[in-house]
């Protein structure tokens, strides 16, 4: 029986298997005449990255780092030589679909109420002053 602790603390685990297929099954658009449908995979692939390790890591590392690391890659893609019109729409769309928490309110719990606090403190949120 393989212990859960130990895959967890490799960065591994069935959640993030199945989060990482979700996210390769996102589709980011069409091209061609026909509409063929592009997914977070081809995308991948096309960047010159392993779809499956890609996305992988992006179900590890922090919800942040994983927004800004695809983007950095939606940025770069083209479909049908256009941009994405909005990259950091476009991430947050499939890291949500994949599962992964990409706001705060996504967050577990207990990180939920001290990002709330810390907020609070910083004047962050719904500010009184005007």
């Amino acid at each position: 029986m393989i212990n859960p602790m130990i895959t967890a603390t490799a960065g591994w685990s069935e959640a993030v298997e199945e989060r990482a297929q979700r996210l390769l099954r996102y589709q980011v658009g069409t091209e061609g005449p026909e509409g063929a449908p592009v997914t977070v995979q081809t995308m991948f692939e096309r960047c010159g990255f392993t779809p499956v390790a890609s996305a992988r890591f992006l179900m590890c590392i922090p919800p942040l780092t994983a927004m800004h690391e695809l983007t950095k890659t939606i940025t770069r893609f083209r479909i049908d030589g256009e941009a994405c019109p909005d990259p950091a729409g476009m991430a947050k769309a499939a890291l949500s679909f994949a599962g992964r928490a990409v706001a705060v309110h996504e967050l577990h719990p207990e990180r939920r109420f001290v990002a709330g606090v810390i907020s609070t403190l910083l004047g962050l949120q719904g500010s009184s002053r005007r």
